[in-house]
């Protein structure tokens, strides 16, 4: 009965954490990239190379360790070849640098290969959107569609059976996507001349630049969740770090880009710290001066680190489409935090019937999956006075 106990109350603090980091973490983020977006819209590849070296960064200590040194003949296996890495082991000492390596790894550098391809792309097209007058709101609900492609893709590619709840709830939230997707939409004024069709057209090539993340997105997801199927499902900190560390070269060619991008953010007028955070203190300010673009650009990649850890942890635990369903409510949350408190207004009522459908769709997919785990359930039970006799 204890050991039931402590592995609900295990089971329940996972849940706890890995929720806590999804929705704290991954709305603050897309808050901080509206605020981002509104001030630079070029900036998503710069956003997004900042994002990819803080989680490599922090992520690298765990990835690394030390060589022991050799003493004799020692047969391979009768001793741990390698020593957790610690900078305080170096500070003591300094030798131990020349014998720094990577850990081996559990799953195939090969694997993850496919699978940063397909995120760093899904990254840039999804900051690369801002470019093209979409607003944070379509961006949030419109790929809460990757229910529907990531059923799409399960079942023509990875050949996955699905009930009719489940592809009644993916239609659902579908039809919600596209309720939002409208209703938000930019509408050119009556008296608008013809160079303001460039806005319609703007708008167009955004939405089919979600679309393409929108697929890459969940194609990556089945990649994962036939991974951590093979290899195990306790490897998330490992996947979270090569994903980001390994898409770090994917970058060179966007140098040029990069570097404009940094020479803009440097020009944005300078805010005093304590003045942009509302510190009470001198009137003066702290005189610490930094451009205004930097406060929402820390912030989102520090935030970036908090969601991260969350979905790669989710990911490890459940299927695609579950991890999809979560991320597909995270959003909901978050684009009423967009319309309602960074907007300042109610929002458009379509928008909100389609928030709705969301939500409905969300519920519908989570009923279905308690009521086909409960119809396993007399299996079990059937099973159980044999299993309790052997206890």
């Amino acid at each position: 009965m204890t050991s039931v106990l402590e592995l609900s109350l295990s089971f329940l603090g996972d849940w706890t954490v890995i929720l806590g980091l999804i929705f704290g973490g991954c709305c603050s983020n897309a808050w901080a990239l509206e605020i981002a977006a509104s001030q630079n819209k070029n900036a998503g590849t710069l956003i997004t190379l900042a994002q990819f070296i803080l989680v490599s960064f922090v992520g690298l200590p765990k990835r690394l360790c030390i060589l022991r040194p050799a003493h004799g003949k020692e047969k391979h296996g009768d001793v741990k070849q390698w020593e957790p890495f610690h900078f305080a082991t170096l500070v003591h000492q300094p030798s131990a640098l020349l014998r720094v390596r990577f850990k081996p790894l559990a799953i195939p550098v090969s694997k993850w290969i496919v699978q940063v391809v397909l995120f760093l792309l899904t990254s840039l097209l999804n900051n690369m959107a801002f470019k093209y007058r979409v607003p944070m709101a379509i961006h949030i609900i419109f790929r809460s569609a990757g229910l529907v492609t990531n059923l799409l893709i399960g079942k023509l590619w990875a050949g996955k059976r699905y009930t009719r709840l489940q592809v009644l709830s993916v239609l659902i939230v579908t039809a919600g996507v596209v309720l939002t997707t409208v209703s938000t939409r930019p509408v050119k004024p009556a008296a608008a001349s013809l160079n303001n069709d460039s806005s319609g057209y703007s708008y167009a090539i955004g939405i089919g630049i979600l679309t393409g993340a929108l697929l890459l997105s969940s194609a990556m997801g089945l990649v994962q969740d036939k991974t951590y199927a093979e290899y195990g499902r306790g490897h998330w900190e490992e996947g979270m770090f090569y994903l980001h560390f390994l898409a770090l070269p994917m970058f060179i060619p966007l140098t040029g880009d990069i570097r404009e991008q940094v020479f803009v953010l440097n020009s944005s007028p300078p805010v005093d710290l304590l003045s942009f955070t509302g510190t009470p203190g001198l009137k003066g300010g702290s005189g610490i001066h930094i451009p205004v673009f930097w406060i929402p650009l820390i912030f989102n990649i520090a935030t970036q680190l908090v969601c991260v850890s969350g979905v790669h942890r989710l990911t490890a635990k459940v299927s695609s489409l579950t991890v999809t369903l979560v991320l597909a409510v995270r959003k909901a949350v978050s684009l009423v935090l967009s319309v309602v408190v960074i907007g300042g207004g109610s929002g458009d009522r379509w928008l909100w019937v389609g928030s709705f459908l969301v939500l409905l769709g969300t519920v519908v997919y989570a009923w279905d999956g308690t009521r086909e785990k409960s119809k396993s359930e007399p299996v079990r039970r059937q099973r159980l006075p044999e299993t309790a006799k052997q206890d």
